[in-house]
């Protein structure tokens, strides 16, 4: 007895099963779908059944994606409407108790203190301020430059490289002297210092030394037991055991005096100067009331035209 053998299915080429998954995907029907590539029903209903495990992986892989992209523009309306906009607002004068915060103004842009420079206060103020205006974080980096990449054609960059230049000597030399005293004292983890006590002891050597080239006096240290105390009862550093205090007391010293010598501190005189001038500041605050404009424009936006580096498609 013959065995009848079952129709062979026609053959399909890839082109016509991918403008079939597409048009499924769409929401089109099988009719439809086979009338538009030419194909009969049952192949149609066939190849997407076949394909059934494709079709749904890239749906989950669509979904994914677009909740990437929406979270990645999220973040860029973020960076522009709140961290970026922190960078510009002038720095008041330190408020008694509150050390190292600082006190939200009015309005997007403070109307007090001095544009580019941190406010009067103890030197941890003076230096979380300075790292809040000039040490953006690698993150924020890149989201200025994938910023720059989506709206390149804002005016925002325009008065962004204005603000740059007022400020560029002023961040260059500052930048310089903190490298520069990260260096020195790096030589002495684990000899003079508890580590653990590194990070404010520079915040303490980089605020005197923006005190300094602002006109003001050094803020003094007692010592304690090892430690080494600032006013306000704050523990800036503490001698490693076995060594001693005076010896660590002496050495940081002996560090803002080396300082003072080097050439990167005769500019940050002199670009505090010029920060503090009526003209420069008239400058800055102008720019600033423009960057803000730009900004507010671009934290509405719920897309972005183009591509990035931190796109996720």
């Amino acid at each position: 007895m013959v065995r009848k053998r079952s129709p062979r299915r026609p053959r399909i080429s890839e082109e016509q099963i991918g403008e079939m998954i597409r048009l499924h995907r769409q929401g089109k029907s099988i009719s439809a779908i086979a009338q538009a590539t030419g194909c009969h029903r049952q192949t149609v209903r066939a190849y997407l059944r076949e394909r059934q495990a494709d079709i749904l992986a890239d749906e989950v892989r669509k979904q994914v994606l677009v909740e990437e992209l929406r979270n990645h523009f999220g973040e860029l309306r973020e960076f522009a409407s709140f961290r970026w906009r922190r960078r510009l607002d002038a720095s008041p004068s330190e408020v008694p108790g509150l050390t190292g915060l600082r006190v939200p103004m009015p309005g997007p842009i403070s109307p007090a203190g001095v544009f580019g420079l941190p406010g009067k206060g103890s030197s941890r103020y003076v230096a979380l301020e300075w790292g809040r205006m000039y040490a953006l974080q690698p993150k924020d980096n890149h989201l200025m430059q994938a910023l720059k990449e989506h709206a390149k054609d804002s005016d925002l960059w325009a008065y962004w490289d204005s603000w740059r230049r007022e400020v560029e000597d002023y961040g260059t030399a500052s930048l310089r002297l903190y490298r520069w005293l990260v260096d020195k004292t790096e030589a002495e983890r684990w000899q003079k210092i508890d580590p653990e006590y590194m990070d404010s002891l520079r915040e303490w050597l980089l605020g005197n030394v923006l005190l300094k080239t602002g006109g003001n006096e050094y803020e003094n240290l007692t010592i304690r037991g090892r430690e080494l105390v600032a006013p306000g009862d704050r523990v800036v550093a503490r001698a490693t055991a076995g060594s001693d205090p005076k010896t660590l007391y002496d050495w940081l010293w002996n560090i803002l005096r080396e300082a003072e010598t080097l050439p990167e501190w005769a500019s940050l005189v002199s670009a505090t100067k010029h920060l503090r001038e009526i003209e420069t500041q008239s400058r800055l605050r102008d720019t600033t009331v423009n960057i803000d404009a730009a900004l507010s424009g671009i934290e509405l936006m719920r897309a972005f035209p183009g591509r990035c580096h931190l796109c996720p498609v």
